[in-house]
């Protein structure tokens, strides 16, 4: 069940009137020539209005700080009503000078004082009455994702596909923001360098749950087993019956662009979330230290909501909206409706992925005195370099290999490189490869592979056996060089999280080292997604996008086709 949230009609009617008396009483006040003392004796009474038409997020800073939370919120609140109490004030006085500039001011008596009480008994009720009106719960109303008919729209604006998600198609990879361990290891050439879990433990998901102060949904705890937080890629839950191929019909989850599961070490409730940016309880929203933030993209937000008991339900958010615009756009009854409603979007309907449209013509066809500059592509800022130039510790690797570099790289390794790498390092020494796709099916539906993204440079490269020598393994998990035979003869090129790139030197017959293209490391065995006889074979077939946003080497041109 998800329900579409409103703002009930009757409580801003009610808060809009409760503020026009409480204008409209302090001008008459002024009006009637009352003492300016009245305007002390108001006060106090603004600032209990004003706190109890802030009602939820006062109660959030009393379970958070206490009453020395209180007192500070009211320190600075009590100045601030004091002055709107006097601007009413002095507002109604001027305008009855205009009238009857004579006119006495009266004496500070015993009907001011019940002026004030019967003002305060009348909003004390109303704000009552407001706040119990903001906490009735909307009716549930079911909203499920329905097929989108093919042939309902040529050119849809959302293409959703209708296929549910399950525990394996959830997550898409790790997250460019989990510690890529295997790449740091290379990169800082030696120091160790602590891997986090790929796959959270019970003792993990329970430790969580024990600073939060909540369980976590069932299906959540078993997402979190098979991986601790990562990217799911663009997700939307339908927000009304028979959603159509429209961006009204549906909302983002998980703060797209994000697009990711917060690590079980990242989860934290509103509250903690706002603590960041203020320590004023009118800018967090209410209940929010019930409020558990799976993901965040400033005030959008997928949270599980606890406020209604131990079974937590799921909302989508926007708290960056105006004030008095309901921040909640669908609410589900437990993460097993919410995970039921999610759907991904196609994203290229009707359009068959092929070889020769998506990718340009192969780097063994190009002469070859143009064939180092289409695998690098344009000329681009060397990464490793310069992420090794802010760490200041001397380990920055050079821009291009020379004779000397080469032979000190295969001294330390003890093996003798591929000479068609060589050639490449002398030009460019690392960086993002433009040319790293083959024509072989990736299995997944593509008819094409990445095979190469960051060559490493020669300063990096190291043994597999070397690489999970540096990495500090978490427990449970395998290291990486014992889940090959002779990992010492095997060379890392690239490695990125639980993909590996290497050369392999095991079979000694051969004249020249294959290439591995190696994924889920993390996951279990090794799954072989790629060999290569040799690096001559595998250069011949790489071809860069000809497609497409290129977010790691931008295609280079030859001079005949710039001309």
């Amino acid at each position: 069940m998800s329900t579409r949230l409103s703002s009930n009609g009757l409580a801003p009617v009610l808060r809009i009137a409760m503020g026009l008396l409480i204008v409209l009483a302090m001008g008459t006040a002024g009006w009637l020539h009352r003492s300016p003392w009245i305007v002390l004796l108001a006060t106090p009474l603004f600032t209990v209005l004003y706190a109890l038409g802030k009602w939820n997020a006062w109660t959030l800073a009393w379970r958070l700080g206490g009453a020395q939370r209180i007192a500070l919120s009211a320190l600075v609140t009590l100045p601030i009503q004091a002055v709107l109490a006097g601007v009413f004030y002095l507002l109604g006085l001027g305008l009855s000078m205009l009238l009857a500039p004579t006119a006495p001011i009266a004496v500070f008596s015993g009907a001011d004082a019940q002026w004030a009480a019967a003002l305060f008994v009348l909003a004390v009720a109303v704000s009552a009455a407001i706040i119990r009106l903001e906490d009735v719960a909307p009716e549930p109303v079911a909203a499920t994702p329905s097929p989108v008919s093919p042939a309902a729209e040529t050119e849809p604006e959302l293409d959703i596909d209708p296929t549910a998600l399950n525990h394996d198609t959830f997550f898409e990879s790790p997250g460019y923001w989990r510690t890529n361990a295997a790449r740091e290891a290379l990169a800082q050439r030696g120091t160790p360098v602590e891997k986090p879990p790929f796959a959270a433990s019970e003792a993990m998901i329970e430790a969580a749950e024990a600073r939060l102060g909540f369980r976590l949904p069932d299906t959540l705890r078993a997402l979190y087993g098979r991986m601790n937080g990562g990217y799911v890629g663009w997700l939307y839950v339908p927000l009304k019956r028979d959603a159509g191929p429209f961006h009204d019909d549906w909302r983002g989850a998980f703060s797209i662009d994000y697009s990711s599961l917060a690590t079980l070490a990242e989860l934290r409730t509103v509250a903690e979330h706002y603590e960041d940016f203020t320590h004023d309880p009118e800018d967090v929203p209410a209940g929010a230290d019930k409020l558990v933030v799976l993901q965040a993209r400033y005030g959008d937000m997928t949270l599980l909501d606890y406020t209604r008991g131990p079974q937590a339900r799921v909302l989508i958010a926007d708290f960056d909206r105006q004030p008095g615009v309901e921040p909640v756009d669908i609410a589900f009854e437990s993460f097993d409706h919410f995970f039921a409603a999610l759907r991904r979007v196609r994203p290229e309907r009707g359009v068959a992925r092929t070889v020769a449209r998506d990718l340009g013509p192969p780097l063994g066809e190009a002469p070859e005195q143009w064939r180092a500059s289409m695998f690098w592509g344009e000329a681009q800022s060397h990464f490793f370099h310069l992420n090794a130039v802010q760490r200041k510790d001397g380990s920055e690797p050079q821009l291009v290999a020379d004779d000397a570099l080469i032979a000190q790289t295969e001294a330390r390794l003890g093996l003798r490189l591929p000479r068609a790498l060589v050639a490449l390092w002398r030009v460019k020494n690392g960086g993002g490869v433009s040319c790293r796709w083959v024509d072989i099916a990736d299995g997944e539906g593509q008819p094409y592979s990445e095979a190469l993204r960051y060559l490493m440079p020669m300063e990096y490269l190291a043994t597999l056996a070397e690489l999970s020598d540096r990495i500090v393994f978490p427990p449970g998990e395998t290291p990486w060089k014992q889940r090959f035979d002779a990992p010492q003869r095997l060379v890392v090129l690239e490695a990125d999280h639980g993909r590996v790139v290497m050369l392999d030197y095991r079979d000694s017959a051969a004249q020249a080292p294959a290439v591995l293209v190696v994924d889920d490391l993390d996951r279990g065995p090794p799954r072989e997604l790629l060999r290569f006889d040799s690096v001559d074979a595998l250069l011949t077939r790489l071809r860069p996008k000809s497609i497409g946003y290129e977010d790691v080497a931008k295609p280079w041109q030859p001079p005949a086709a710039t001309a």
